[in-house]
């Protein structure tokens, strides 16, 4: 019952089942017209026809899921309206209504959030109705003065202890085989959620709900504090362990000051627990009880059990979801001193430092720096002065550690560490057998480690042509040789080198399609593209040593690229085209062709084309085809090519000119490159590939050398 159709400016009256489905109705609409958007979207625009209708679609979808969050949250009020008895009733001959405050006002929404603090205290003991009711409150619906009322009536102490209460009860669940237990992980999760995003919410300072800075600082200190009181870690459970696991129950992304104040906290707190911890990870709530995944936001199927968690991992992933500014905040931060509670000072250096280098074995006891990377991602992959430094810097730690764990011994690269096994074999005490290699406790960073690199690419090339001239570290403060033991260690992971070589075809490309554009000399573009090539090819080679099976698996890589023809594909970006590109604006095309070559071809792969073009033996073969590839498309592209003889061509039009590259056949585009091979000479580059590859390839392997200075001999399989 409204004025105008919809809920009115003042009071709207409602029937309590009907507005309820309504509600929910609304609910499962708005997800399902997004999906409608999107595929109308992708229709229209694969059809090459106006994307208006699709956007139109997408707007009234938005409309939908605040129209939505907004029922969500007038429904739960009506219902707690009728059963205090606080609503007025209205009847009328179609039934009876109740009258509903229209609108969620700061002032009722902070109410509601000093009601549901209760809720709280009650579902932490068991309590069913409150958990009931609770489960009607989706995460979303948490405004910022709702958050405020509720973390100041907690307060900071209270606000992590309840995970801890909440947790331990799941553990007793999934101790005892309870059939429950995935419900009641399901609403442990939904109340984790809640307190995670208030506390998102109230920590923003652009935020109305902020609750302050010495709420933070008494967050700090209740982190801090062990619980039971005058226990010790491990064995009792410190606040932060439960901020981690709040960290990880929403999507909502924190400030950079939260970050910057909190969280630089939590990696203070960590530093000073490694002399009573040693290497092993502080875990979250979820590894501080055994449950598993219960706790993660995702979980489908419930699986508890003994899953090693670290408690700075879902700090670390909470900042690279909250933005580069967060991730900067949390990476560059330099301690000033041991603060107060920390039994010995903290390494010099910055938290990257600390990260990256003195907590390297802490992280190969859990996600192998997983974490971490997806930060480091978040914070170096721009183009501005400070994540490009912070980029170079990341890579020099790593580099300089690679040196320390890749050894050369009898002309090779050693990877791994058979000591534990020998030791087993002897007979030897488990306390006295020495640990892994350190090689592998980063492998879950390589990935994004990768996708760094590529970011800043052209300045990787720029290093290696003046290694030709000058041995020093230049502006990045890198060496050839640094860079060729840096790739040593992230070429290991195969999605990591596979990014690596889809951003040296893409730089390549737009350089190969920059000289044709300029009429400029091909020769020079092949030797510099082709010596990085041959620093990626030689450092995956030498890594995986006598894998043969990887190396079997990276050759079918190279040859999918060459088969579905990815090098052709046409260079549109504006700047690139257009007008001469360095630096930064080189960086940020790179990233877009990347990115396209790497969707485009995954679409072909799934399409399962069969093309015609021959396989290549080998990857140097292999690039030497994709130059081939780069350069008729690019030749092409701009009409650079002999227009006789065209005639009756399968790959030409009416007008005798080439076909688009991305209409052609895979048997239209083998006689496409027959014929140019033959008439544009492109087999005359062959030998200039050749040679730049296996130059790079020299220079890389003899960057790798023995205590003894003997270098390692060069691989040979490329």
């Amino acid at each position: 019952m409204t004025d105008d159709g919809w809920l009115g400016p003042d009071t709207c009256g409602v029937k309590l089942a009907q507005f309820e489905q309504m509600a929910q109705q609304m609910t499962r609409a708005a997800p399902a017209l997004a999906r409608l958007a999107d595929e109308l979207w992708q229709a229209l625009n694969g059809a090459g026809v106006s994307t208006a209708p699709a956007m139109e679609v997408k707007r009234i979808a938005a409309w939908a899921a605040d129209a939505a969050a907004d029922l969500r949250r007038r429904d739960v009020l009506v219902h707690d309206l009728d059963r205090q008895k606080l609503a007025m009733s209205v009847c009328r001959p179609d039934g009876t209504y109740l009258k509903l405050p229209d609108r969620y006002t700061d002032q009722v929404a902070y109410a509601e959030g000093r009601r549901a603090t209760d809720l709280l205290r009650k579902a932490a003991t068991g309590d069913a109705a409150a958990q009931k009711a609770l489960r009607r409150m989706r995460p979303e619906d948490v405004t910022p003065m709702f958050a405020k009322a509720l973390l100041e009536s907690l307060g900071p102490e209270e606000l992590l202890k309840l995970p801890m209460s909440l947790t331990m009860r799941l553990a007793g669940d999934a101790n005892n085989d309870r059939p429950a237990l995935a419900a009641h992980a399901a609403d442990t999760r939904a109340i984790l959620a809640i307190l995670g995003r208030s506390l998102a919410l109230t920590t923003d300072p652009a935020r109305k709900g902020y609750l302050g800075d010495d709420y933070l600082s008494a967050l700090r200190a209740a982190g801090r504090t062990t619980f039971p009181p005058l226990s010790v870690l491990p064995k009792g459970t410190a606040g932060y362990q439960s901020l981690a696991t709040l960290l990880g129950s929403t999507g909502t992304r924190f400030s950079a000051h939260f970050i910057d104040t909190v969280g630089n906290d939590m990696v203070a707190y960590d530093s000073g627990l490694r002399p009573t911890l040693g290497q092993v990870p502080l875990p979250d709530l979820a590894g501080r009880y055994g449950l598993g995944n219960a706790l993660d936001p995702s979980a489908t199927d419930i699986r508890t059990g003994g899953r090693r968690t670290d408690f700075l991992a879902p700090l670390l992933l909470a900042a690279a979801a909250s933005g580069k500014e967060a991730s900067q905040k949390l990476l560059t931060h330099r301690p000033m001193g041991p603060l107060p509670q920390d039994p010995q000072p903290r390494t010099s250096g910055t938290n990257l430092q600390y990260l990256l280098h003195d907590r390297r074995a802490v992280w190969g006891e859990s996600d192998h720096g997983t974490a971490l990377g997806k930060t480091l991602e978040a914070a170096t992959t721009a183009q501005d002065p400070g994540s490009t430094r912070l980029a170079f810097a990341a890579a020099q730690i790593l580099a300089t550690d690679a040196r320390a764990n890749f050894k050369v011994k009898d002309g090779k690269v050693q990877v791994g560490d058979k000591a534990p096994l020998d030791a087993l074999l002897s007979g030897a005490p488990a306390d006295a057998i020495a640990r892994p290699h350190h090689y592998d406790e980063l492998s879950g960073l390589r990935p994004s480690m990768a996708k760094v690199l590529v970011a800043h690419l052209d300045q990787l090339h720029d290093l290696v042509r003046l290694s030709r001239f000058d041995e020093r570290p230049g502006s990045t403060g890198l060496t050839a040789d640094d860079l060729d033991y840096l790739l040593l260690d992230v070429a290991r992971n195969a999605t990591a080198y596979e990014t690596l070589l889809m951003g040296q075809i893409a730089h390549a490309k737009i350089a190969v399609d920059r000289t044709v554009q300029n009429h400029g000399d091909l020769s020079n573009t092949i030797a510099g593209e082709g010596q990085m090539f041959g620093h990626l090819l030689e450092a995956r080679h030498q890594t995986l040593g006598a894998e043969g099976l990887r190396l079997a698996e990276d050759l079918a890589r190279m040859q999918s690229y060459v088969g579905h023809g990815i090098a052709l594909l046409p260079v549109d970006f504006a700047p690139i085209t257009r007008v001469p590109i360095a630096g930064d604006v080189f960086n940020v095309a790179l990233g877009k062709l990347s990115g396209k070559l790497t969707t485009v071809l995954a679409k072909k792969l799934a399409d399962k084309e069969d093309p015609a073009i021959v396989a290549p033996k080998t990857d140097t073969e292999g690039v030497e085809r994709l130059f081939n590839q780069m350069i008729i498309s690019s030749l092409v592209t701009h009409g650079q090519y002999v227009r006789t003889g065209l005639d009756g061509r399968a790959f030409v039009d009416e007008q005798n000119r080439i076909k688009p590259l991305a209409t052609m056949s895979p048997s239209e585009m083998e006689k496409l490159i027959r014929w140019a091979n033959n008439t544009m000479k492109l087999n005359n580059q062959s030998d200039t590939v050749m040679t730049a590859i296996e130059n790079g390839a020299t220079t890389t392997s003899g960057h790798y050398r023995g205590s003894g200075g003997e270098n390692v001999s060069e691989s040979g399989r490329r």
